[in-house]
């Protein structure tokens, strides 16, 4: 194996986990639902919050 062919193990590589962001939200939004749903909110309110978290996190127009 060469460092041609994993380049992520040279020195002074840095490796990007493009789905730990949404790995993240993801987390946070079952967390933020549950939350919301014990707090009284109805499912449709519970939707619509997190789904305004939802594209803020991740940098969507609404």
């Amino acid at each position: 194996m060469s460092e041609e062919e994993f380049p992520e193990q040279r020195e002074g590589v840095e490796v990007v986990d493009h789905f730990s962001n949404v790995k993240r939200a993801a987390s946070i939004v079952g967390d933020l639902r549950a939350a919301l749903r014990g707090e009284g909110f109805t499912r449709e309110e519970t939707f619509e919050l997190v789904r305004t978290y939802w594209a803020a996190e991740l940098g969507m127009p609404e």
